[in-house]
C-alpha cells in the first residue's frame, strides 16, 4: 500500500504517557509530534508541537481497540449503523446485536461505548481550548488554527452523540439527552443537564462555522482535520437540520474542491478500498503494520470473504440487483455457492490487512450531498448534472436521469447507497434523518421492520450516566 512517508510519525503515539524521547520508530522522526497525553498541562500547551501531539492522541483513538471487537473507534460506530439497515446481512458474529436492532439498552455495550467515546474526545477537545486559550507561549496565529481543529472534534462529537442518543430532530426538537459541555472537565467538576437537541445542533453548527473560518486548507496529514473536513462535517450536520440547503451545498463544494467529475475519480475501486492517498479520500484514518489495530478495523475484517477475517458481511440480492453489470462498484460474488438466502452475495469491495485505511469522508460522498441539496433548492437539472457525474465516472454505460421531484431524490439516496455501503451507515442515517422506515426483506437472516421515527433509531442513555448525573432520571429512557 502506498502511504504518505509523514503519516510513518503516528508509530510514535499511543494513548498512553510516553516520554518525549521514548519511541519504537527509527529516529528520523524523534522531531516530529509525539503523544503527550499524560503530561502536565503546562507541557502539552507550551508549543504548537505539544498540541499537535495532543490532537494525534485524539486521532489515535478512532481507530484504537477498547473492550470489544465491535467497541472501537469511529469505525464501529460507522459499522454498527451500517448492518441496522436492508442492504448488508451480518451473520451471528461480532455487531450481531447492531444487526438486531437489539443493542441500546442502559447497561449494553453499544450504549456505554457510543456514550462514553464521544464525550470523551468532547472533554479532550474541551481541555484543548481551554488550555490553548489560556497559553502564554503559543503564538496568536497557532491559537486560532488549533483552537479551531478542536471545536472541529467537539461538534463532530456531539454530532455523533446526537445521532446516536436523540430522536429524529423533526420529530422531537425539544427532547432532552444529552448534557452539554463547553469548559474544561476536572475532577470535582459537576454533572451538566441535558439540554434539546436543537440546541445541540444549534452548538455544533456555531463551533463549526467559527472552526471553518479560522482552519487552513493545509493539515498534518489524511488523518487530520483541515478546512475541507470541517466544510464536510457541516455539510452533513445540514442534511439533518434542513434547514440552510444552500450553505449545506456551499460547503460540500467545499469539501470535494467544486469540480464533481474530477472529485470523484478513484483508483480505490477494485483496489480494496484500504488506501488514503488517493486523491477521492477527504479524511481517514491511517493504519501501517506498526500502528494497526489488527483484527478490529471494519468493515474491512468483516467484509472480506477471502482473506483470514471473521468473514461475517453479506450483501442482500436484491441490493446486488441494483448496480449495472457495467459498474465498477458491482464488486459482488456468489463465494460460496450456497441454498441459504442470506449467504448467497459477498463483496470485495474491502481488502482486509493489518495496514488498510479506513474512510471517515470521500468527496464522492460530498458531491451527492450537493445534489441533494441542489434538489432541495429547486435546481433540479444541477442535481441530475451532479448525479451523473458519479454516474458516468463509475459506470461507462451510464445515462443522466431523466427523473424529476420524489423520483430524483430518491435515485439520489440509492446513488449514495451504491456508492457509500458499508462505510458510514448511510442507510440509516437517510432513514433517521428523513423519517423513513427501515424494511427488511424476507433475504435476511433477521426480518424486521423498523418504522419511521421509530425509538430503534436512537440508543438510551447509559445507567452510569443516569447513577452520577443528577439531573438525569431513569425516567429519561421511556421519553
Amino acid at each position: 500500500m502506498k502511504k504518505n512517508s509523514f503519516n510513518k510519525i503516528l508509530c510514535l503515539f499511543s494513548i498512553v504517557l510516553m516520554s518525549i524521547f521514548s519511541t519504537s520508530c527509527s529516529e528520523e522522526f524523534l522531531d516530529e509530534p509525539k503523544n503527550e497525553n499524560g503530561l502536565a498541562d503546562e507541557v502539552i500547551f507550551s508549543n504548537r508541537a505539544m498540541v499537535e501531539s495532543f490532537i494525534t492522541g485524539i486521532f489515535r483513538n478512532y481507530r484504537s481497540q477498547y473492550t470489544t471487537v465491535d467497541t472501537g473507534g469511529m469505525y464501529s460506530l460507522f459499522f454498527a449503523r451500517s448492518v441496522k439497515g436492508n442492504d448488508l446481512i451480518q451473520s451471528a458474529n461480532w455487531y450481531g446485536f447492531d444487526y438486531e436492532h437489539g443493542n441500546r439498552e442502559p447497561n449494553y455495550r453499544r450504549t456505554i461505548f457510543n456514550w462514553n467515546f464521544n464525550y470523551e474526545n468532547v472533554f479532550n477537545a474541551n481541555k484543548l481550548i481551554y488550555g490553548i486559550t489560556n497559553s502564554v507561549t503559543i503564538a496568536e496565529n497557532d491559537k486560532k488554527e488549533l483552537i479551531a481543529i478542536a471545536k472541529t472534534i467537539r461538534a463532530y462529537h456531539y454530532f455523533q452523540l446526537a445521532l446516536e442518543f436523540t430522536p429524529n430532530l423533526a420529530t422531537n426538537p425539544n427532547a432532552t439527552k444529552l448534557p452539554l459541555y463547553t469548559e474544561e472537565i476536572i475532577g470535582s467538576t459537576d454533572p451538566n443537564p441535558p439540554v434539546t437537541t436543537t440546541e445541540i445542533y444549534n452548538f455544533i453548527k456555531a463551533d463549526l462555522v467559527d472552526a471553518i473560518a479560522d482552519l487552513p486548507d493545509t493539515r498534518l496529514g489524511k488523518s487530520y482535520i483541515n478546512k475541507a473536513v470541517a466544510s464536510g462535517i457541516l455539510a452533513n450536520v445540514l442534511l439533518v437540520t434542513q434547514d440552510d440547503w444552500g450553505l449545506c451545498s456551499t460547503s460540500a463544494q467545499y469539501a470535494y474542491g467544486g469540480n464533481s467529475s474530477s472529485a470523484v475519480v478513484s483508483t480505490n475501486w477494485f483496489n480494496g478500498f484500504n488506501d488514503m492517498s488517493d486523491q477521492e479520500w477527504i479524511w481517514a484514518m491511517y493504519q501501517d503494520n506498526v500502528e494497526t489495530n489488527y483484527y478490529y478495523a471494519a468493515p474491512h475484517v468483516f467484509t472480506d470473504h477471502f482473506v483470514l477475517s471473521y468473514q461475517a458481511t453479506y450483501v442482500n440480492s436484491n441490493f446486488v440487483n441494483k448496480f449495472s453489470a457495467t459498474d465498477v462498484r458491482n464488486t459482488f460474488v456468489d463465494y460460496y455457492g450456497v441454498s441459504t438466502p442470506w449467504r448467497k452475495y459477498v463483496t470485495s469491495k474491502f481488502a482486509f490487512s493489518f495496514d488498510a485505511d479506513l474512510p471517515l469522508m470521500r468527496k464522492s460522498e460530498m458531491v451527492l450531498v450537493d445534489a441533494e441539496a441542489q434538489f432541495r433548492l429547486g435546481n433540479e437539472v444541477l442535481a441530475k448534472q451532479l448525479l451523473y457525474s458519479l454516474q458516468s465516472e463509475r459506470d461507462s454505460n451510464a445515462v443522466m436521469s431523466s427523473n424529476f421531484g420524489t423520483a430524483l431524490l430518491d435515485e439520489i439516496l440509492l446513488e449514495r447507497r451504491k456508492e457509500l455501503y458499508a462505510e458510514n451507515g448511510v442507510e440509516w442515517f437517510d432513514a433517521k434523518r428523513l423519517r423513513k422506515s427501515i424494511v427488511r426483506d424476507n433475504v435476511h437472516r433477521v426480518i424486521l421492520t423498523v418504522p419511521a421515527d421509530s425509538e430503534l433509531f436512537y440508543l438510551k442513555v447509559p445507567q452510569a450516566e443516569i447513577d452520577r448525573n443528577p439531573f438525569i432520571d431513569s425516567s429519561i429512557n421511556n421519553e
